[in-house]
């Protein structure tokens, strides 16, 4: 049977977990488990992200949104309490949902939206409605939490810091197939190195979260008044 790989846009990211996995086999094969579970959640939510679609047709503006929550912030909570039995308010502090350096975090994350924003409007013409742009900027904790918190504050704690940075950026930037063929890539590439650096120096991802938002959410909103 021949699978159409076309319908399943997070694909590439099961090439990236391959990082994790072989660094565990070499040098720390008590982890084999955690990291195993870990691959388990990353390749279903690759293999239920058509989901995301339909629930866009089904419930316009949210449903996108709602998918993504489902995918990318309650699988990964399901894996860890499976994995650590850690009650919610530790997996949220462990994956960088936390009072602690919010400041801090806030501020870098602002400091590289402005980075990327200045990037994404050099190479990109989007000119998207700003009540849609709005709500994306709120559904950008999803992936943020998949990314920044999932494969990179919990990875390292399974793996090494080096591992967890090349299993965050190349899987956050391998998702976004759609820009491979465009310089928007660079605006994806920047926003992967700087906010995964923004999470690991605050070990907050409330930083991040910000950052990607604006980076959705500035550049229509700065067309709009011009």
């Amino acid at each position: 049977m021949e699978i159409n790989l076309g319908a399943f846009p997070l694909f590439p990211l099961i090439f990236v977990l391959l990082i994790p996995f072989i660094y565990v086999l070499k040098k720390n094969r008590k982890e084999l488990k955690s990291i195993l579970l870990i691959i388990f959640c990353s390749v279903a939510v690759i293999i239920f992200y058509p989901i995301t679609p339909i629930l866009t047709d089904l419930i316009p503006l949210f449903g996108y949104t709602i998918a993504k929550f489902i995918l990318f912030v309650f699988l990964p909570i399901i894996t860890i309490f499976y994995i650590e039995r850690w009650h919610l308010k530790e997996i949220f502090s462990n994956l960088g949902v936390s009072k602690k350096n919010i400041r801090k975090s806030v501020k870098y994350g602002i400091l590289a939206a402005i980075v990327t924003i200045i990037i994404t409007m050099s190479v990109s013409n989007a000119n998207n409605d700003l009540i849609y742009r709005g709500i994306l900027f709120f559904e950008a904790f999803t992936e943020e939490f998949f990314f920044r918190g999932f494969l990179f504050l919990y990875l390292i704690k399974k793996t090494d810091r080096k591992i967890a940075y090349a299993t965050s950026i190349l899987g956050f930037v391998l998702i976004h197939p759609q820009h491979f063929t465009e310089l928007f890539l660079i605006s994806t590439l920047a926003q992967g190195i700087l906010l995964t650096i923004v999470t690991d120096k605050t070990e907050n991802m409330t930083g991040a979260w910000i950052g990607h938002g604006l980076n959705r959410f500035a550049p229509a909103f700065i067309r709009s008044l011009f």
